[in-house]
């Protein structure tokens, strides 16, 4: 009997440790996606560098606005 709770309590330790990886990942992408994205392009354009913030803006947003359209929604 202690033998199955010791691998329960490891599986389950697994299962809730790769939870969290994927719940930490989420939550970086989306604050990197809100935050660091913008701040960035600001920066580029603040630091005189427009001939380069310019284009990853646009590219930005023909990502945003046809990223539903390509994956059909």
């Amino acid at each position: 009997m202690i033998t199955l709770f010791v691998i329960g309590i490891l599986v389950f330790t697994g299962k809730l440790i790769s939870f969290a990886v994927k719940a930490a990942w989420g939550i970086t992408k989306g604050v990197l996606f809100v935050i660091g994205i913008p701040a960035m392009l600001i920066a580029l354009f603040v630091a005189g560098l427009v001939s380069l913030a310019v284009p990853l803006l646009i590219l930005a947003l023909l990502a945003v606005f046809l990223w539903p359209v390509l994956k059909g929604k």
